[in-house]
């Protein structure tokens, strides 16, 4: 039930983290005294979204897939290399033209 929670909870967590570091650089800009509290606030948040994300990795609930593959598509085993290669007539050809031809 719960399978991608962990991933939407890293994810938002991260966000949050980077917003912090925002705050927290333009209040110390301003030298208030709660920007520290908008650090830890960024540390915090920033390491408990690193580890759910690791986590899923972990898992194998996040996978990245082929990302590596460019042109050899043999090297992996996912089967998602090169399996929509295989299209049928001109991609970008205008109707008029393909009635034209014909």
């Amino acid at each position: 039930m719960f399978k991608k929670t962990k991933l939407f909870v890293g994810i938002s967590l991260l966000v949050q983290a980077v917003s912090a570091i925002v705050m927290f650089i333009i209040l110390l800009a301003k030298k208030k005294s709660i920007a520290g509290a908008f650090l830890a606030l960024a540390a915090i948040s920033g390491a408990a979204g690193g580890y759910l994300l690791y986590d899923c990795k972990k898992d194998g609930e996040l996978s990245f897939g082929c990302l590596d593959c460019e042109e050899d598509y043999d090297c992996c085993d996912c089967g998602c290399c090169g399996e929509d290669m295989d299209l049928e007539g001109d991609l970008f050809v205008r109707d008029e033209e393909t009635t034209a031809e014909a």
